[in-house]
């Protein structure tokens, strides 16, 4: 029932686009410029779909290794600082700063330090994952309760029975909230990072097609960049499902 109404009204909008805008039919009309129309994004698909799936291939290639960089980092700084109570309190406000930098006002400096190639936009897709993952993290380290590490230390156990016992388990949790952000959020930092300068991913195809007034070529990366964010969305979410089956359901209100 869900997925017949979510088809439904998804069906209706292409429908509704499509008349309005006249696509193939009235492809000189000032909508269909401003708006494009699905039959003329598909055909922008299909004229360009290895154009597109090559840039698609870099974009990913740059998001991943973001997110992989970013993931790492952030959970090994967030365990350190939530640990260590003297590093959490010198370098707080610094953290603080970094990450109120809007990410495109840092993109073209990365490029100034990288280069054009692949290096500046995993730098920029790291430079979003690596705070989601940190502050998660630092959170999930921060809510154990400090009378149950007492406890099982009383009881003898290391420093690291400790991080294997109660720390991982906690931050597992933590960990994976974060991941299924961070997926999307390393295709926004590889995108914005081929927005400041680049010469290949989608980023920068989507600055080609709109100093083209290829309408329907930018529209199709959209597309393509929504459907990739919720696959990978989605993935992420399953693998969550799966590793954390122990943790009771949530029940509704």
């Amino acid at each position: 029932m869900v997925a017949f109404l979510r088809f439904g009204i998804v069906g209706t909008i292409l429908v509704a686009w499509e008349l309005l805008s006249g696509g193939w039919f009235l492809a000189t009309s000032s909508i269909a410029l401003y708006f494009s129309s699905p039959l003329m994004i598909l055909e922008a698909i299909r004229r360009e779909h290895q154009l597109l799936l090559s840039d698609l291939t870099v974009t990913l290639v740059e998001a991943f290794a973001g997110l992989a960089l970013g993931t790492t980092t952030g959970l090994m700084v967030g365990v350190l600082f939530a640990r260590f109570q003297l590093l959490d309190r010198v370098f707080e406000p610094f953290f603080q700063a970094v990450n109120a930098l809007p990410r495109p006002a840092l993109a073209p400096l990365l490029v100034i330090w990288f280069g054009l190639g692949m290096t500046s936009k995993i730098m920029a897709s790291w430079s979003v994952v690596f705070f989601v993952v940190f502050y998660n993290v630092y959170a999930g380290v921060k809510s154990i309760d400090p009378d149950f590490i007492r406890a099982i230390r009383f009881l003898g156990a290391t420093s690291g029975q400790i991080i294997r016992i109660v720390v991982v388990p906690s931050v597992v949790s933590w960990l994976f909230a974060a991941l299924r952000v961070s997926v999307a959020y390393s295709l926004l930092g590889a995108i914005v990072g081929e927005f400041a300068g680049a010469t290949e991913g989608l980023g920068y195809r989507m600055l080609v097609a709109q100093g083209l007034l290829q309408t329907d070529l930018m529209y199709a990366i959209l597309f393509m960049l929504m459907f990739v964010g919720v696959a990978l969305t989605s993935v992420a979410k399953y693998i969550e499902n799966r590793l954390l089956r122990w943790r009771p359901p949530v029940v509704s209100i």
